[in-house]
């Protein structure tokens, strides 16, 4: 008996040994990962009365966000940016927009997205939303940030196209010229573009505003030491300087005021020329007071589009500080920022079960099968189908989600899928997920306790969770309740290659009543 207590005792110690090494080696890789992060703020004069390490946590927060193609991956979260439930930065809204609300979408790269704002509040979007708050008290003024890193006009027009306008924008802004300059796009190449985006608007009820941004060396502002340096040395995408292309930025500024689909454009090449602080920390990036200044900027030239008449807002529409929907999005987050594989499938795992066992307590006559609208793609005709399967009690269901291709009759394998599903207006659940096989099982135990847990392991690479027949999902909390209308929202990412992404199928729609 005592040899066996002995053997216990070892083996007890065996694991907790185990334990506290992964944990170790855990701790030891994030702080290599985080001493290998080049931080630009922590020699910029912009940033000298900023902590260290709050310049550092900058840097982090910045290098830890995700994108998937030229979109956001939703449900994000650091110290200084927030990537909402929709793959935004900012606050939740509503994808349905209410009639007391007047929505404005501010479209454009890293510059509008905010990189090296030390907030979510002091990017350009923030000030304006704050502006906006102040100055139209009583009424419902909505600016969603719809920048992201690296975007020129031609990923901007492809987002109007695909994206936005399922959220019914009252105005679209477009913030452009870096990137584009950059990107050595001509003149005429972008003004075809920035047409596009504003003839798509007009077409739609939407005003378009166009605006062209400043960049350091190309207006009349007095620069520091530091941004002359930048504007000498600062290079487009094959390294040229970028000061070579200052005629074309002329010629991008002449084609403002050509656009005649647009219902405003706006030069901001010289909003800082009054400035003698420093304001760029790069060539493009500004400092949160130079996006303070462009909101004031752009501010006074929104108000002339306003409606003279804005509908007052219904202060009780919506509440996103809803304890469910936050401790979701919480718990989401968690799941996608640990840096190392092996931690994330020791922690997060959960034993295998076999397919049949879990298939054996659902009853054949307790499924209901609903399936989307379809989409062509690459002369394929594609839909989503989704059955759902309950066991007696109703409080456990099957999800076995798959992509049919109707033009070969067969079901499509590697969908990486990006699920919303959405009850009474508010977004309850939204995630990638990745499935290899062709049969997307997601295991639902559905309870009132408040609380929206996933059980799953996280590819880290596209930050999506993995599923299969063996190891499904799993997803507890107020989740597909019983005879309630849930309606669901499906984009595929991957389809067949998963090395080959796709952004052109969006918004497959179906209402599914458990």
């Amino acid at each position: 008996m005592s040899v066996q207590v002995t053997y216990k005792k070892q083996t007890l110690l065996g694991i907790v040994g185990l334990i506290i090494l992964f944990l170790v080696i855990e701790l030891i890789a994030n702080v290599w990962w985080f001493t290998q992060i080049n931080c630009e703020f922590e020699k910029d004069e912009n940033f000298l009365q900023m902590d260290n390490d709050k310049k550092r946590q900058l840097c982090v927060d910045l290098y830890e966000i995700k994108t998937s193609g030229m979109e956001l991956v939703p449900n994000q979260k650091t110290e200084s940016i927030t990537i909402n439930s929709l793959g935004f930065r900012g606050d939740e809204f509503s994808i349905d927009k209410p009639d007391s609300t007047y929505r404005i979408f501010m479209l454009g790269g890293s510059t509008m997205f905010g990189y090296g704002a030390t907030s979510d509040k002091t990017t350009i979007p923030g000030y304006l939303k704050e502006f906006f708050y102040k100055d139209y008290e009583g009424y419902d003024v909505e600016i969603i940030n719809s920048g992201i890193q690296g975007a020129d006009s031609f990923d901007e027009l492809n987002l109007v196209k695909t994206k936005l306008l399922s959220y019914s924008p009252n105005m679209i802004i477009i913030y452009d010229g870096w990137n584009d300059l950059r990107e050595r796009n001509s003149a005429s190449t972008i003004y075809n573009n920035w047409n596009s985006m504003c003839k798509i608007g007009k077409e739609n009820g939407i005003d378009v505003m166009v605006v062209l941004q400043p960049i350091a060396g190309f207006g009349d502002k007095v620069l520091t030491k530091q941004e002359i340096e930048f504007s000498k040395t600062g290079k487009d995408y094959e390294n040229y300087l970028l000061l070579d292309s200052y005629k074309e930025y002329q010629e991008y500024t002449k084609n403002l005021e050509k656009l005649d689909s647009c219902k405003m454009s706006i030069n901001l090449r010289g909003v800082f020329d009054n400035e003698s602080v420093p304001i760029y920390w790069d060539q493009g990036h500004v400092s949160d007071e130079g996006n303070n200044l462009i909101a004031k900027a752009l501010q006074s030239e929104i108000t002339k589009l306003l409606p003279k008449k804005l509908p007052e807002s219904i202060q009780s529409k919506y509440n996103y500080e809803d304890k469910n929907l936050q401790t979701g999005i919480e718990i989401r987050h968690l799941l996608s920022n640990y840096k190392t594989v092996i931690m994330v499938n020791s922690i997060f795992s959960f034993e295998n079960v076999e397919k049949n066992s879990i298939e054996n307590i659902f009853d054949d006559q307790k499924k209901i099968i609903f399936e989307t609208q379809s989409k062509i793609y690459n002369g394929d005709e594609i839909s989503i189908g989704i059955e759902v399967l309950r066991d007696d009690d109703y409080e456990t269901k099957l999800l076995k989600i798959k992509t049919v291709n109707h033009t070969t009759s067969s079901n499509i394998p590697n969908v990486t899928y990006f699920l919303k599903i959405i009850k009474d207006n508010e977004i309850i659940l939204s995630d990638f997920f990745y499935v290899k096989e062709e049969i997307f099982v997601l295991q639902i135990e559905t309870d009132n306790l408040g609380e929206m847990k996933i059980f799953g392991d996280r590819q880290y690479e596209h930050s999506a969770i993995i599923a299969d027949s063996n190891q499904p999902v799993k997803i507890s909390g107020p989740l597909l309740e019983n005879d309630e209308k849930y309606e669901f929202i499906i984009e595929l990412r991957t389809m067949y290659d998963t090395s080959d992404w796709i952004f052109s199928l969006n918004d497959f729609r179906t209402e599914v009543i458990p």
